[in-house]
């Protein structure tokens, strides 16, 4: 990628500063590919017709970058606020005075709605890793694999953060991950369960990893990280092979997932009495969340799950709303 990064001329107004907001970004933690890029040299190039003797961003100029396009989608006019609303913050963060957009008029898209697996459906999933056959050209895909879909479902990892695994991070002793430079910047310890940590001993044997020296836990074939391309492909046609879903449609994504451990983890909670408020503070942190917000909005409760916990709060509303009398 940083080879590619030498084709982002950037030659607006804003110049100088267009690399500086890169390096910002990428030392709290984001990622800045491509497409991100494209974004920021589009916002530089727009605002060349504005003529600025001194650089400012005011209300009017904001105004007019995240107006509407045509036909446009509302995501793509959102990723337009939320890039200049980012930017001007900064901006303003080394000594500008920028307009800043506000956060409340960004329209968040609620149409979305993530696949959550059944229990079923992740057993039948497992049974097909379970059973992928040696192959000369990647000698440790048929291992790899069962042990990388047991802990993105065991512990709720991000793709990313899974394959980034060193395997000094793996606590076999403690059945602890250790999980660095995750999303936002962010560490986090993540407990594993008896069975998974008994699952990842018998991986660490067959692959003849020491674990206290360097490397990955999941290599790829030259021994660097694993690339998840192949993974994000393997998915659909373990999918396919469990019969999960068709040619013919999108089907789930590998970050479904997460969702559905964060789904069964608080229906588990549920189940075993843990008062909701209490639960939602726990998962928050075991997923790396910010805050607690981010957790309630991520997670997309099954109409199973849904059901135990509204009956779970319901006491907690018990004579706050009276009831309403109308005829029958």
């Amino acid at each position: 990628m940083k080879d590619r990064e030498k084709d982002f001329v950037f030659d607006g107004p804003f110049k100088e500063y267009c690399p500086m907001y890169v390096e910002y970004k990428r030392n709290l933690g984001y990622k800045f590919g491509e497409s991100s890029f494209y974004s920021l040299r589009y916002m530089d190039d727009f605002f060349k017709k504005y003529d600025m003797p001194t650089l400012i961003l005011n209300k009017e100029m904001v105004e007019d970058y995240v107006s509407r396009r045509g036909t446009e989608s509302p995501k793509t006019q959102h990723m337009r606020m939320s890039l200049i609303r980012q930017f001007s913050i900064f901006m303003n963060s080394i000594g500008f005075s920028f307009y800043v957009h506000p956060k409340e008029l960004i329209p968040i898209s609620n149409t979305f709605t993530p696949y959550i697996f059944t229990r079923e459906e992740i057993t039948r999933i497992l049974k097909v890793v379970d059973n992928l056959e040696y192959t000369p050209w990647s000698k440790r895909y048929h291992m790899i694999y069962p042990m990388l879909f047991r802990m993105l479902y065991g512990c709720g990892l991000r793709i990313n953060e899974a394959l980034s695994l060193k395997k000094r991070d793996v606590d076999l002793d403690n059945g602890v991950l250790t999980v660095t430079k995750a999303k936002n910047n962010s560490s986090r310890l993540v407990p594993m369960s008896s069975s998974l940590t008994h699952y990842c001993r018998e991986y660490a044997s067959k692959m003849g990893f020491d674990m206290y020296g360097e490397g990955y836990f999941y290599p790829s074939r030259d021994n660097g990280k694993y690339n998840n391309t192949p993974v994000y492909v393997k998915f659909k046609h373990f999918m396919k092979t469990a019969g999960i879903f068709t040619d013919s449609e999108v089907g789930p994504r590998v970050h479904d997932i997460r969702h559905t451990f964060a789904v069964h983890s608080l229906e588990k909670m549920v189940k075993d009495g843990q008062d909701i408020y209490c639960a939602l503070p726990i998962l928050c942190a075991y997923l790396g969340h910010r805050d607690i917000e981010s957790t309630e909005k991520y997670l997309r409760l099954t109409e199973e799950a849904y059901g135990l916990i509204i009956d779970s709060i319901a006491p907690l509303y018990d004579g706050v709303f009276p009831e309403v009398e109308t005829d029958a």
